[in-house]
């Protein structure tokens, strides 16, 4: 019986292979790296604290923000397009992969009549730097 001739040579496939398992093992190193940071945000009249309206972060991180307030409050997270409903005497969490790298602003989301969403000014400001 004939051994069937392959298409690439013995040395290329080792390459291949050796690319292959250098990628995999990138991969789980930059997984390993990925930091999970928690932050506690309080909102009082309408204003987090001025020392935590910036967080900064970095690409693959995995961000919990936890809210509370003196109201209940609806947020959105714009670039992420996540919203978290916020009541009174409750904490509520906010969690993102960050993915996205640039500066991303949590708004408040207020109800119109007309079904749509306005928005405040910006609480807190996300950015997300590369790794």
């Amino acid at each position: 019986m004939k051994r069937a001739k392959s298409l690439f040579p013995v040395s290329f496939a080792r390459h291949l292979l050796a690319f292959f398992l250098t990628l995999a093992s990138s991969l789980v190193v930059t997984c390993a790296r990925a930091d999970v940071l928690t932050f506690d945000l309080r909102i009082e009249r309408g204003r987090v604290p001025a020392n935590v309206r910036l967080v900064r972060i970095k690409q693959g991180d995995v961000v919990k923000l936890r809210w509370s307030s003196d109201r209940p409050i609806t947020l959105h997270l714009h670039g992420y397009d996540i919203e978290t409903n916020v009541e009174l005497g409750k904490v509520a969490e906010m969690t993102l992969a960050a993915s996205a790298t640039g500066r991303f602003s949590i708004e408040e989301h207020k109800p119109q009549s007309s079904g749509s969403h306005m928005h405040g000014a910006p609480l807190v400001w996300i950015e997300v730097h590369p790794r």
